[in-house]
């Protein structure tokens, strides 16, 4: 495997700016904004997120779900993948199922 040495940019999508939260383990779907092969790839992930990018983190760029982009950068650290297909039913809530899928990859059975 190739050492990562190109900051990437990620692109999420969020209900309300507030449900940010930083330091702290987030599920998450990101799309890949880095030109090439990959751009606009998406990957479910448990991120941990900073106000202020440091130099060796990816960045992340925000939009509501309305597709609003918001104008602050975030600093973002991909902790784990999850899986691509989430289990959960049809055309009900995709975030409660992301955050199912965290939890079910740690152990944690709480909800």
């Amino acid at each position: 495997m190739a050492l990562k040495t190109e900051q990437q940019t990620w692109e999420t999508f969020v209900r309300r700016p507030g449900d940010l939260k930083e330091g702290l383990e987030m599920p998450m779907v990101l799309r890949d904004l880095t030109p090439g092969r990959r751009k606009y790839q998406l990957r479910h992930v448990v991120a941990l997120l900073r106000r202020d990018p440091l130099e060796s983190e990816d960045l992340l760029r925000v939009r509501t779900v309305v597709g609003v982009l918001l104008p602050e950068t975030w600093g973002v650290r991909i902790v784990r993948e999850l899986p691509v297909e989430l289990p959960g039913r049809p055309y009900h809530d995709f975030y409660d199922a992301l955050r199912n899928a965290a939890m079910s990859s740690t152990g944690d059975s709480s909800a």
